[in-house]
């Protein structure tokens, strides 16, 4: 009797096991977007804060690209760092901080921050898919002088990901 009562405990969890890896499933249930594939060297380009001399040095170094989670990816490239779904929208909103300044217009919601005043950051959540940047300030410069050029990347990135 313990045998069978045993056996049908297991079965019971592998089924509440299952049911809730397919809900989670069908909640992430985005293609996966390879963020090196949309951080192109022409992209880099148009909206780098770097001048030419900079930027063709940083570009010697060829992108590389991480996995995250199930379908995110993270591309740093030319002096940026853009990642692609690497969190839940949810996550940014319990974690963010005063500091965050809204962008309108952006997606559903977007915020910029500047990171001590070595790179620019932006968040952007638009359709259901998280978009980051983090773009490096060139000496001289600010993450307000450079906000123009991360808004650029996330507008030229955006319609790519919905």
């Amino acid at each position: 009797m313990r045998v069978i009562v045993a056996l049908l405990l297991v079965m019971g969890c592998f089924v509440e096991v299952k049911a809730f890896q397919s809900a989670r499933g069908a909640q992430t249930a985005k293609p996966a977007v390879r963020a090196c594939a949309l951080l192109t060297k022409e992209v880099v380009t148009q909206v780098t804060p770097y001048d030419k001399k900079t930027l063709d040095l940083v570009l010697t170094v060829p992108p590389m690209e991480d996995s995250l989670g199930a379908s995110g990816s993270a591309c740093s490239y030319g002096g940026i760092t853009m990642q692609v779904d690497p969190f839940a929208p949810a996550v940014f909103e319990r974690q963010k901080k005063n500091t965050w300044v809204a962008v309108p217009g952006l997606g559903d919601t977007a915020y910029f921050v500047d990171n001590s005043g070595r790179w620019a950051e932006l968040y952007v959540n638009a359709a259901g898919r998280v978009l980051t940047i983090q773009m490096d300030i060139p000496t001289g410069k600010t993450a307000a002088s450079i906000q123009p050029n991360v808004v650029a990347l996330a507008k030229a990135i955006l319609p790519k990901l919905t």
